[in-house]
């Protein structure tokens, strides 16, 4: 009976052209979408049970209290292999008692103690400039957040060690994300690709072949090497923590190498490996993408970015150095990250696969399809956020404005909203108000209505061809601090 129930209308062209509509121009291609069908509409691509966006706050409410039984997130649309057990593609009691793994190592203690080694990996950074350099604004960004992730993973700064890590991780990510993969995963349908190149991976994994990391004659051969690379690496640190039985490492391998189910039994090795790759990739490209749109705004807005510069002088002169717990807090700071991830969110949409024959709102959509909450749509809707809700306008934050859980959702909602993004809010406001307080940058996108376009990285949504940018000035470590002779006074 449900196969029957007849979906919201949608384009007509081929499937393989609305991916590619998706692929290399979503933002645009939804607006489109939303403007000609409505709150509602189908999209579909090769290998994949149909998609159906909705865009309205009052459906998104019933898509994120959706009861986990109604759902399979094993279909979600991650072409990039991170493992068949990472939390993400777990459902009902799995799902949750994951979640009560992973949690802890990303409380808000551990971020508060995380806090200043952000800060220190940032400087690292940015002392490292000089005027005429030149960046890819996203991955510069990448960069640092790579730094922080390995100290969130592995608890390592430097050394030896960090450096095999990043040049593996860097690797596999590129080699996973890029155009050919993006094209091959949705010809073949997300989750069969991603489960294919699964088999792979385990299959020289048991074989002990891990390769080269070199091209081979299949596309995506380099991957499956790169990844069984770097899942060796830390399948070795799994075994190093648990020989050496030692309970005073807070990293997330460690952590979660130390961990059990319930009745004891400690993680499969393989399971460690699956949830250290989500954290990498999540935590690596969200950061990327989402930074590179914030700079965009930034970089048009010099009157926002100089606001936000003064705010975090101000805090500097009061605190009496950078003090990254109390930056985070601030106001205008948080207003301007907030409306760019309004107007710009990396990740457009919220996917469930439905098990049965659902009702979202007013529409009863069959078994087997794909339902994703629209943060792009939503975001943007008048009716939410007034007739400037085109507008990049932190203002808006600062006026007693409170979103609901279903008008803003840049990191999903409900029972499967992201548990890393405390953390990514946390190193983008301590990246930022760096960058605002020591580093002026030149770009062809200053002042100007000049924009990119977009494209997919692993489910993020990135400026297109990237956000070059030139250091103009870096400003010293001590900026803002006050004189020796006023702080002894204060």
């Amino acid at each position: 009976m449900s196969q029957s129930l007849p979906l919201p209308p949608g384009p007509t062209e081929s499937k393989f052209k609305q991916a590619m509509k998706m692929g290399t121009g979503i933002y645009d291609y939804l607006s489109e979408c939303h403007a000609k069908y409505g709150d509602a509409f189908t999209l579909r691509f090769p290998g994949m049970d149909p998609l159906v966006w909705v865009a309205s706050p009052e459906m998104a409410k019933d898509f994120f209290n959706l009861k986990p039984e109604q759902i399979d997130q094993r279909q979600l649309m991650i072409p990039i292999d991170i493992g068949d057990n990472q939390t993400g593609f777990l459902n009902n009691k799995e799902h949750q008692d994951s979640r009560k793994i992973m949690i802890p190592p990303l409380v808000a203690t551990r971020l508060r103690d995380r806090a200043a080694v952000m800060h220190e990996l940032t400087t690292r950074n940015i002392n490292a400039m000089k005027p005429g350099d030149n960046f890819d604004m996203p991955r510069l960004i990448g960069d640092i957040t790579l730094d922080i992730a390995c100290f969130t993973l592995l608890g390592l700064k430097e050394g030896p060690k960090l450096q095999r890590y990043r040049e593996l991780m860097l690797a596999w990510i590129g080699a996973s994300t890029n155009d050919t993969m993006f094209t091959l995963g949705n010809l073949w349908g997300a989750p069969r690709f991603r489960s294919m190149l699964h088999r792979a991976y385990l299959k020289k994994t048991a074989k002990k072949d891990f390769g080269k990391g070199k091209k081979g004659w299949l596309p995506w051969s380099r991957s499956v090497e790169l990844k069984a690379q770097l899942a060796d690496l830390m399948r070795q640190e799994i075994h190093d923590v648990r020989a050496s039985g030692d309970t005073t490492r807070t990293d997330l391998i460690a952590t979660l190498s130390r961990a059990t189910y319930d009745d004891g039994e400690l993680l499969p090795e393989e399971r460690i490996i699956s949830e250290s790759m989500g954290m990498l990739v999540g935590g690596h490209e969200t950061s990327a993408a989402t930074g590179a749109w914030f700079m965009l705004w930034l970089l048009k807005r010099p009157d926002v970015l100089k606001k936000m510069r003064e705010e975090v002088l101000a805090c500097v002169a009061q605190e009496g150095h950078f003090d990254p717990l109390k930056i985070v807090e601030l106001p205008y700071l948080n207003a301007c990250l907030n409306e760019s991830q309004r107007l710009t969110p990396s990740a457009v949409g919220t996917m469930r696969h439905l098990v049965g024959e659902t009702k979202i709102g007013p529409l009863t959509l069959p078994a087997k399809s794909n339902v994703l909450a629209g943060a792009y749509l939503i975001h943007r809707r008048k009716d939410v956020w007034g007739e400037d809700a085109e507008e990049f306008k932190p203002e808006r934050w600062l006026s007693g404005i409170k979103p609901g859980p279903f008008e803003f959702f840049p990191f999903g909602g409900g029972r499967r909203a992201c548990i890393g993004s405390n953390q990514a809010r946390q190193q983008l406001r301590i990246l930022f108000a760096e960058f605002a307080r020591r580093v002026e940058f030149t770009s062809k996108f200053d002042s100007n209505d000049v924009w990119p376009g977009q494209r997919q990285v692993s489910g993020q949504t990135e400026p297109e061809g990237g956000v070059p940018v030139t250091v103009k000035k870096v400003w010293p470590e001590n900026t803002g601090y006050p004189s020796p002779a006023v702080a002894q006074s204060a």
